[in-house]
């Protein structure tokens, strides 16, 4: 340098005194910078060189902008000098022209902004903010969501580099022009993102109950699958948020239980919308309100019945407890009695069921006691006892005495009734008057009947068979062994009596001539010359028939006791037609006693086969 200044020196020198300027060298401009060489060696610039730095700008520029001519970037921007003056306008001597944060050089040389501009694209952020935060100071709206970079930091906390902040679905301007929170995806809490709310659902994004319903949207998207904008999705007539948290029911089905009522005509009739049968009576809710039964009480009529049942097995009327009108209510038909609830009459016979359980028949069986006859006819038509077979006790049953008039005529079923068949030897006649006067007596009998006469009718039937003269009539084998043969009416309720000519039944061994000769319901008797002889014959042997014994009482078959003290013609002394009632003394018998409570009665199986 030292050398070079001498040179300058000897060159200044020569020129000045060529030209006859000695003593005016301080004025010499050697390089056309407008800066005396003297000055420049002085400041340490090249008198030689325009622009000692090569900044662009001639030393003698750099006094006027005070910069450094020897330093090509004075205020070591980034920029030389020149740049700044003649292409940037930027300050030389100011590193960072407007401010902003960034040197003039990285403006211009990285980040291409405006060095003279704090905010070179006018968005609210000064370019060094921008550049810190990596959005484009460049750009207004960096992330082209349609809000400037600025406001998006500033006045709403956004994302300037991200369109949409909170991943909602929606632009962050879209937000802020929708009053939503750009920065929150669900803005209303209400468990959808604001996205979906306005583009999939069509609810308020800004509103957690669209529908002011009491459920929030997205409970009814992903939980319950009501639609959010409709208060009653299934419009049956209950809030979708009450049928939810209050009732418990299906918003999306207008009945919930399926069982024909909405649900909110369960809700307000006091139905259970959740359970098809209230009141588990076997009928769905909405049955019970077509039947106009009580949907909440399973026994609407309070019969015994639930209203299932009454309608689908018995096809009673569960609104009414006696569905037919018989007495009986429905429950007590079907539980007790087993009788049909929609059926009067269930057995039809003329009783209702009410009638036939006070009356103590069998409502479900038309001839209670199997007589022949039903229920009702008995109590109706003939007055007899619907539950014994024989009203009267005659060992004949009431249906025989009624509808057997070919064997039976005359028969009572109120009165005793004693069918006895007279059957004779050739040639032997029957003893009528005899059988009159047997008949009175026993007429007159002190023997009570059910429909409160007193008395027995006795029924001769005369002739029935001729029994041919050469049948042997030994008393023994005839009661025993051929009875039955001539018997015609053998297994139909009749006594037999045969008459036979008098003395063929022979004598005793003491030398007594036998004149009768019974058993039980098989009866032999030898005519007398009188018939008031044969016929206290025939009534004495018909007590025997009827069951009196010696057995039964010691004066029977005996002359033990006198006619006073026993007067019955079972009494060998007596010859009267009557039997004992009994008061005559101790030694006497009540025959009509014994007759009424123990009387036998033939075998009827002959008339009970043919039927």
């Amino acid at each position: 340098m030292v050398g070079r200044r001498m040179v300058v020196v000897a060159m200044v020198l020569v020129a000045l005194s060529s030209a006859g300027v000695v003593g005016t060298t301080g004025v010499v401009n050697l390089d056309g910078d407008d800066v005396p060489a003297f000055a420049e060696l002085d400041g340490g610039t090249d008198p030689l060189s325009a622009d000692t730095d090569g900044d662009g700008l001639t030393d003698g520029v750099e006094r006027e902008y005070n910069t450094n001519p020897s330093i090509a970037d004075t205020d070591g921007d980034g920029l030389d000098d020149g740049a700044e003056v003649d292409q940037h306008s930027t300050d030389p001597l100011v590193m960072d022209t407007d401010d902003d944060g960034l040197d003039d050089g990285p403006e211009v040389t990285e980040h291409g902004t405006d060095p003279t501009v704090t905010d070179t694209d006018d968005d609210g952020l000064s370019d060094s903010e921008e550049v810190n935060r990596e959005t484009d100071p460049k750009v207004a709206d960096t992330d082209g969501d349609g809000l400037e970079d600025g406001p998006e930091t500033l006045d709403y906390g956004t994302d300037p580099t991200v369109p949409d902040t909170d991943g909602d679905g929606l632009t962050d301007a879209e937000e802020v022009d929708g009053d939503t929170d750009a920065t929150v995806a669900d803005t209303d809490d209400d468990g959808l993102e604001d996205g979906p709310e306005l583009n999939d659902h069509g609810t308020t994004p800004t509103n957690a109950d669209t529908d002011g319903d009491g459920l929030d949207d997205g409970p009814e998207v992903y939980r319950y699958e009501s639609d959010p904008t409709i208060a009653d999705t299934d419009g049956d007539g209950l809030d979708d948020g009450d049928e939810a948290g209050k009732y418990g029911t299906d918003p999306t089905l207008a009945d919930t239980d399926g069982d024909g009522l909405s649900d909110a005509e369960e809700v307000n009739g006091a139905t259970d919308p959740r359970a098809a049968d209230t009141d588990a009576d076997g009928l769905d809710d909405g049955a019970e309100v077509d039947a106009g039964t009580n949907a909440t009480v399973a026994d609407t009529d309070g019969d015994g019945l639930e209203d299932g049942p009454e309608m689908n097995q018995y096809g009673s009327d569960p609104t009414v407890a006696d569905t037919d009108g018989d007495g009986l209510d429905d429950g007590l038909e079907v539980t007790q009695h087993g009788t049909d609830p929609t059926v009067a009459d269930t057995d039809d016979d003329g009783l209702s069921d009410a009638e036939e359980v006070d009356g103590e028949t069998d409502p479900t069986a038309a001839d209670t006691d199997d007589d022949g006859l039903e229920d009702g006819a008995e109590l109706t038509d003939y007055g007899t006892d619907p539950t014994a077979a024989d009203t009267d006790g005659d060992g004949l049953s009431d249906g025989m005495e009624v509808n057997r008039k070919d064997l039976f005529p005359d028969a009572d079923p109120m009165r005793t009734d004693i069918y006895v068949e007279v059957d004779a030897i050739e040639g032997v006649d029957t003893p009528g008057r005899a059988f009159d006067s047997i008949e009175d007596a026993f007429d007159d009998a002190p023997v009570s009947n059910p429909d409160g006469s007193s008395g027995i009718e006795v029924h001769f039937v005369v002739n029935a068979t001729e029994i041919p003269e050469e049948v042997d009539v030994d008393r023994e084998s005839w009661l025993f062994h051929y009875a039955p043969t001539y018997f015609t009416n053998n297994g139909k309720g009749y006594h037999h009596l045969l008459l036979i000519e008098d003395g063929d039944l022979g004598s005793t061994s003491d030398g007594d001539r036998f004149v009768g000769r019974a058993r039980r319901g098989v009866m032999i008797v030898e005519t007398q010359p009188k018939q008031r002889q044969t016929g206290k014959v025939i009534m004495h042997e018909l007590g025997h028939s009827l069951g009196l014994y010696p057995d039964v009482h010691p004066g029977i078959d005996s002359t033990r006791y006198s006619d006073s003290e026993y007067p019955s013609v079972m009494n060998y002394n007596v010859f009267n037609y009557e039997y004992s009632d009994g008061d005559a003394g101790p030694n006497d018998f009540d025959d009509w006693g014994y007759i009424e409570e123990e009387m036998f009665t033939p075998r009827v199986s002959a008339i009970e086969q043919a039927e």
